[in-house]
């Protein structure tokens, strides 16, 4: 039996890992460690609105695909959210973003849901090639490394390296662009409609939608609960 698409590409965040502590509780301990309590709810309360307002500002304008410019979006970021907590001063923020990277490279902090290694592991055997797609900072590939995916993947594709975000079309276009392959031959596997499933579709790609809770009501996409809900699929196409 022929495979219905050639390259499956993933989002990372929810949908093949997660952090643990959420990022709020890590976010709340690290501020709180720098000398600015507060609860894991008020911190992610704050990380959540300065992601929105920057996601919907960068899906439609872009900016520079560099390091440079990934860290001092990082900076720019975390002085919104320090101020939106109550706190104030260069110094803080630099000890907050020292910190708080400190955390995130701890043992366990990044951590993949179970369905992840024998799905890919699946879809490898079963000669799917295998990429990744996400609005995500510059530390995108070494986020995988540090969960042990990396070898899976041909291509990983971070927003910071496209200069634009999902749902913006010119991420996925990059991407199919690194993989050599059509939009047609292409299928994008993501947690959030907007971002995945409208940007996919802008693409000329097809894009399955995981609703890991169970919770979505989407009829216009497919819609899997997990990833071997999307072996079915693909298995049924």
């Amino acid at each position: 039996m022929s495979k219905p698409f050639d390259i499956v590409f993933f989002d990372m965040g929810h949908t093949l890992a997660f952090f643990y502590p959420s990022v709020g509780e890590i976010a709340a301990q690290a501020w709180t460690e720098v000398g600015l309590p507060t609860t894991a709810d008020q911190a992610g309360m704050a990380v959540r609105q300065v992601w929105k307002e920057e996601d919907e500002n960068a899906s439609i304008n872009g900016y520079p695909a560099t390091q440079e410019y990934d860290e001092q979006a990082e900076y720019e970021r975390s002085l919104k959210v320090m101020h939106l907590l109550g706190g104030s001063g260069e110094t803080m923020v630099r000890a907050y973003l020292k910190r708080v990277n400190q955390l995130f490279v701890e043992p366990n902090a990044i951590q993949l849901f179970d369905d992840v290694l024998p799905a890919l592991d699946h879809l490898q055997s079963a000669g799917y090639r295998l990429g990744i797609i996400s609005n995500w900072s510059w530390n995108l590939i070494d986020r995988c490394k540090q969960v042990g995916i990396d070898g899976y993947f041909e291509v990983i594709m971070a927003s910071a390296y496209a200069g634009v975000s999902k749902p913006h079309p010119r991420i996925f276009q990059l991407t199919l662009e690194q993989a050599g392959v059509s939009p047609d031959q292409a299928v994008h596997v993501g947690d959030l409609y907007h971002a995945d499933i409208v940007g996919a579709r802008a693409a000329n790609m097809t894009g399955v939608l995981l609703d890991r809770k169970g919770e979505s009501e989407k009829t216009d996409c497919p819609v899997v609960q997990d990833l071997w809900g999307l072996i079915d699929w693909l298995n049924s196409r």
